[in-house]
Order: structure tokens, then sequence, then C-alpha cells
């Protein structure tokens, strides 16, 4: 079989990602608090270690309930966090969801469905624990911003609650 048939092209296109999805996904990453302090060349490698996916409109990234296997990078699309029917968020692009996998390998806690068509990013624990291992100087720094963003969220939504919670019960 030859390297153009229509068989080959399809395997041939589903492994090799878009030549520019590194540089891209190295930008969003740049500006997610996840990446702070470190320098464009480190940025760049860790992205390029990253697992790109595409979506389709209406399609499931994960349900609640399945193994968190690391965070997502939503690099275009939009992307809804659903549990039991409720939107908690909206995902835009250079937003990262699903960050508490990277700690633990717990259950998903919410459904995370495309919108739109979506390109994406899976940055997987077993590769941040390889890259741990190797550079545990920038690990230290990597779980510290994480620590930042998951913190940030538990404050976000305590400020929620608290605020659905004034407005179901007014004084």
């Amino acid at each position: 079989m030859s390297m153009n048939s229509p068989k080959n092209a399809l395997w041939h296109n589903f492994f090799k990602p878009k030549d520019d999805w590194v540089e891209d996904t190295a930008n969003k990453c740049a500006e997610n608090l996840l990446f702070k302090g470190f320098s464009p060349n480190v940025i760049r490698w860790f992205a390029a270690k990253m697992h790109p996916r595409e979506y389709d409109a209406g399609e499931t990234i994960f349900h609640a309930g399945d193994e968190g296997a690391g965070a997502v990078l939503l690099r275009s699309g939009t992307i809804a966090i659903r549990s039991k029917g409720v939107e908690l968020a909206t995902i835009k692009p250079g937003d990262m969801f699903g960050e508490v996998a990277l700690v633990d390998g717990q259950a998903r806690t919410a459904d995370a469905v495309a919108i739109e068509a979506c390109e994406l990013v899976f940055l997987l624990r077993t590769d941040l624990d390889d890259w741990a291992n190797s550079q545990p100087k920038h690990a230290c720094k990597l779980l510290k911003n994480l620590g930042a963003m998951l913190a940030g969220r538990l404050l976000e939504s305590n400020k929620n609650i608290s605020k659905h919670s004034t407005e179901d019960h007014p004084k």
C-alpha cells in the first residue's frame, strides 16, 4: 500500500497534529497560571509533551465518574462543564480544566462537553510525574502554581455558594 493511499492518510492525519500546535499551545500555556514563572523554552518543551485532540460540537470530553488522567487546556472552541444538568462553567480558549486530576486519579466530578468544535491538549498526570522526577525544581514551581489555581477555584466556588445562599435566604 502506498503512503498516499486513503487508509495511510487517515492514520497519518490522526496521529500527526498540525505543525503549529506546539507553538500555539505554548503561547496559551504562557498565559495560564499553571505555567507562571516559567521561561518560554521550558513552556515550549512542556507543550510538546502534551497530547492534542479535536472534538466536534456536542461530543463529550469526559463524564462525571470517569477516572481523571490529567488536565485539559482548551486551544480553540468552547466547553461546558456540567453536573446533573446544571452548567457550572464555560471554558474558553486558553483555560485549563480538570486540573484536580494532576494531583490524584479520583473520578471526575462533572461532565465536559464541547459546545462547538474544539481543539484541546491533554496534560497527563503520568507525563507530569515523569517530568517531576527529571526536573524537580520546575515541578515544585508547577505544583505551587497548581495549588494557587485550585485555591482560586475554591474561593470562587465559596463566593458563588455564599451568594446563592444569601439569595435563597434573605434576612
